[in-house]
């Protein structure tokens, strides 16, 4: 077995992993709806810049998208998705990008009712 192929079954079963991917719908603008899985991964505090006066309150959220599924993942994207397995959908939106990996994209999304 390659490495590519490991590679991709490991992406598999992290996103299939029921501790891990949990059910999404994708759209981005102008594009018709994908279903897919993404993962949330751990979430950061803001570093607060020297001499700044305001920071955010609470830990950016960071997700992950499979590329071969959503190529693309432009700011505005709504990601209706649960936190974890079983809990109710809400819709949330990205904000930026964290970065861009060979095989997923992470970005930072916050729920879509957030100014």
């Amino acid at each position: 077995m390659g490495l590519g192929t490991l590679r991709a079954l490991a992406l598999d079963l992290n996103f299939s992993a029921i501790a891990h991917g949990v059910p999404a719908i994708v759209t981005v603008p102008d594009q018709a709806p994908i279903e897919t899985r993404v993962i949330w991964l751990t979430t950061t505090p803001e570093d607060m810049p020297p001499g700044a006066m305001f920071t955010r309150s609470d830990p950016r959220r960071v997700m992950a998208l499979r590329r071969d599924e959503v190529a693309s993942v432009p700011v505005g994207t709504v990601i209706v998705a649960p936190e974890k397995d079983g809990d109710d959908t809400e819709a949330w939106v990205v904000d930026g990008h964290e970065r861009q990996e060979a095989d997923h994209n992470r970005v930072i999304v916050r729920r879509q009712c957030e100014a």
